[in-house]
């Protein structure tokens, strides 16, 4: 597009080659705590987390985790477009977006599969309680850095076919 035919306060930005692979590159950290979230933890509640407990008492945590799950997979269909409008008006000298990928919860996943540095084996409530703390902290800012990954699509370019290459190479990726 040349400078005689672009409209004056045209925004139209093509992004780089390299602009391209970073934000495809991005959603391949998202994909794997998205991964690690939704196919693993159900494995390590189910198998591994309470091994040292009796069948029953392993059952009864295993049920108050699931319900946990469900009630927060509930709850983020009100908690989301809050979560939305706060990404949206951040400002900060990072930019909108960039806080929120980097917050992203890595810390949190660790303590989620540690069973809180043993706390799991020491203090069954105290456990219980933490971990539902943890756990939707961890949601919350898993949602977060998602909502922040894909809304950062507009932000990148005005032109749709443009968006449409960096939603389709972000979902390629993961």
């Amino acid at each position: 597009m040349s400078n005689e035919n672009a409209a004056v306060g045209d925004v139209r930005r093509k992004g780089g080659l390299g602009q391209r692979i970073a934000y495809a590159c991005g959603n391949l950290g998202q994909a794997a705590f998205y991964n690690a979230m939704s196919t693993y933890f159900v494995t390590y509640v189910t198998s591994c987390l309470f091994v040292s407990y009796s069948k029953a008492l392993a059952a009864q945590m295993i049920a108050v985790i699931t319900g946990l799950i469900v009630v927060i997979r509930i709850a983020e269909i009100f908690i989301d477009p809050l979560l939305g409008n706060l990404v949206d008006n951040t400002t900060t000298k990072w930019g909108r977006f960039r806080p929120w990928q980097f917050i992203g919860g890595l810390v949190l996943i660790v303590l989620i599969f540690s069973g809180m540095f043993g706390l799991v084996n020491v203090n069954t409530t105290l456990f219980i309680v933490l971990f539902i703390i943890t756990f939707i902290v961890l949601d919350v800012f898993y949602s977060l850095r998602d909502i922040s990954y894909w809304g950062m699509i507009p932000a990148l370019s005005s032109d749709s076919h443009e968006r449409s290459t960096y939603t389709a190479l972000g979902t390629f990726t993961g």
